[in-house]
């Protein structure tokens, strides 16, 4: 462990500098405070801006990218898993990826810049947890996992219940999020991510959307779908009675709009200064719509560059 003190250049506050070199070392420094005031940093896209803003302002600010083989891809027949410290940019570039899970690889393409994208880690955009990230809306809707080590072990954890609200995850004081695991998804399994955001690329969603589905015996037909939104809740959110009204039948527009409606009825959107509560619910509405008819019509022959 290497340790320096660095000053208050740049507007950041006053933090001492720490360095792990293994997971266990990782875990114990955390465990020595327990009181949060120590932060991980690896890519150090969203922790060097809230320092900035003096959103956040840690006594210690412990570097993880020095930890080695934590920025893997690997596949198997039974999963997909990516090391916490892979970049979003080895993501998205992933041959692998894209070949097998093009979606989770389109879904990294939607976050900020490429310098953004060169530094930031898909362990960090987890756990972040920003209600907006991109990465998490089509990862939930794949059924993804997140493991967890710890001083008392590893547990395995359903993604969809890892977030407990805006910065808040279910990490104990003495733990990291070491591995995504994304199970391999049934044949036909299509998934597509619809993101709304400002003026230009960079900006954070105003509304994301994920529709992952299993096509049936008809191309209209969507066996097992998962719609999860982005952006209008305080987590992301699983709308699981428009899955129900979708699942298992012959779809047409009024059976997607009735969808597509509840799914704007389940959110939980704020105002905010990107765009109003009432604004997010109708884009929810139309974007739901869009993403299930986009699944049905690239069935049907269309190319889908999501799925």
């Amino acid at each position: 462990m290497n340790s320096v003190g660095l000053g208050c250049q740049f507007r950041h506050p006053r933090f001492r500098y720490l360095e792990a070199k293994s997971v266990h070392e990782a875990c114990s420094l955390l465990s020595e405070h327990k009181d949060r005031t120590i932060k991980f940093i690896a890519g150090g896209t969203d922790l060097m801006v809230a320092m900035r803003r003096g959103k956040v302002t840690p006594k210690y600010v412990l570097n993880i990218k020095t930890i080695p083989n934590l920025d893997y891809i690997h596949h198997d027949d039974e999963s997909l898993r990516i090391g916490a410290l892979c970049t979003l940019d080895v993501i998205e570039s992933s041959l692998l990826i894209k070949e097998k899970f093009p979606l989770i690889a389109y879904s990294a393409h939607q976050i900020g810049t490429q310098q953004i994208r060169n530094l930031g880690t898909i362990g960090g955009n987890c756990c972040n947890a920003s209600p907006s990230a991109d990465m998490a809306p089509s990862l939930i809707g794949f059924g993804a996992k997140v493991k967890i080590k710890g001083l008392a072990g590893d547990r395995i954890v359903n993604l969809s219940d890892f977030f407990e609200g805006p910065g808040e995850t279910v990490l104990q004081a003495d733990e990291m999020l070491t591995e995504i695991q994304v199970p391999n998804p049934v044949p036909h399994t299509r998934g597509v991510y619809q993101k709304l955001q400002g003026r230009t690329k960079i900006d954070l969603a105003v509304v994301g959307v994920a529709v992952v589905a299993r096509f049936g015996r008809k191309a209209d037909i969507l066996e097992d779908p998962r719609i999860v939104l982005g952006a209008v809740a305080s987590t992301p959110i699983m709308v699981q009675e428009a899955e129900t009204i979708i699942g298992g039948k012959s779809l047409d527009d009024d059976l997607i709009r009735k969808a597509a409606k509840i799914a704007s009825e389940e959110a939980k959107p704020i105002s905010d200064v990107r765009a109003s509560a009432n604004y997010r619910k109708q884009m929810i509405e139309v974007m739901t719509y869009q993403a299930v008819k986009f699944l049905v019509t690239s069935a049907q022959g269309r190319p889908n560059h999501n799925a």
